[in-house]
């Protein structure tokens, strides 16, 4: 005699289960959807960090840092991230590059920030591997139109000034430094990025380097390698997705899942690299729990 009792048990039991696990999967997506929300919503606003760093000068010199903004507009015509800037009263303005998309032609609201910018300070303006890709692209210099609109443009060059008293060395590069194997093509761009860095690290003034990829520096060693005082980089975007509670970002391009930096500031014996979290993104994929950044580096004299 069949038991049909004990498999009709076995039916309400398995309907029990599999309408516990619809439920779980429910609350599971609506609690990963309201997470995804508030992380979205926390990443609308400009976020402001300032770091203090002892160096080898005369006067203490203040420096904003903005990277990657890819063609974004924060406000009307940029207007909140201007007055965020000018809250700040630099003496100087870097930029470390992929301020542009590399497929857009317009370069109008890059220039315009730039004209409004330079009202505020002088504006250095370091190359990304989006400004690189735009000029092979459409097959002509960006350089031009920036410097028209205020910039001073570092790609692969340098310049010496003096500033409040203290003697600077302001160089760009886009590329991984000294590891120049990874994007460049040809034996002679080699040479010719060689022959930049010799030519950089070749003095007794204070170095500062933007360097849009911190490759390099934070995840290769170079801080403790290469001498060049203080670098600015970008590129990583904060690992575009943080994770709360422990702040960290979820990848970086070469390095992979939960890179140890991909913003703040990391310290060598040889160079400190400070690194933006930056300001937009690319085809417009969202930023989760990380804002929008602006860096400010108060410079110091150093102590001892």
């Amino acid at each position: 005699m069949k038991n049909f009792s004990g498999q009709k048990k076995r039916k309400i039991n398995i309907k029990r289960i599999l309408f516990t696990l619809v439920v779980f999967l429910c609350f599971l997506l609506l609690f990963i959807t309201v997470v995804v929300f508030i992380g979205i919503r926390a990443s609308q606003d400009l976020e402001v960090n300032v770091y203090t760093v002892e160096a080898d000068i005369v006067n203490p010199l203040r420096i904003v840092h903005i990277t990657d903004l890819h063609n974004t507009e924060l406000g009307t015509n940029n207007i909140d991230l201007i007055n965020t800037i000018k809250e700040q009263q630099p003496d100087l303005i870097f930029t470390t590059g992929d301020m542009i998309n590399r497929d857009d032609p317009n370069l109008n609201i890059i220039c315009t920030l730039i004209e409004q910018l330079t009202e505020i300070s002088p504006v250095y303006y370091g190359y990304g591997n989006h400004e690189t890709a735009w000029e092979k692209s459409f097959s002509q210099s960006m350089a031009d139109q920036l410097t028209a609109a205020g910039a001073i443009v570092v790609q692969d060059s340098y310049i010496d000034l003096n500033l409040n008293g203290n003697e600077f060395r302001i160089g760009g590069c886009m590329n991984y430094y000294r590891k120049w194997g990874m994007m460049t093509s040809s034996q002679e761009e080699w040479d010719m990025e060689d022959s930049f860095a010799d030519d950089f690290e070749n003095t007794d003034r204070y170095k500062i380097l933007l360097n849009h990829i911190p490759t390099s520096f934070v995840d290769w060693g170079g801080v403790d390698e290469y001498p060049v005082d203080l670098v600015f980089s970008g590129h990583y975007h904060g690992g575009m997705i943080r994770i709360p509670i422990i702040n960290r970002g979820v990848y970086a391009p070469y390095i992979g899942l939960f890179p140890k930096y991909t913003k703040g500031i990391v310290y060598g014996t040889e160079a400190i690299c400070v690194q933006s979290a930056g300001l937009g993104t690319e085809h417009s994929i969202p930023r989760i729990y990380n804002p929008p950044e602006v860096v400010v580096v108060d410079l110091t004299p150093a102590t001892n």
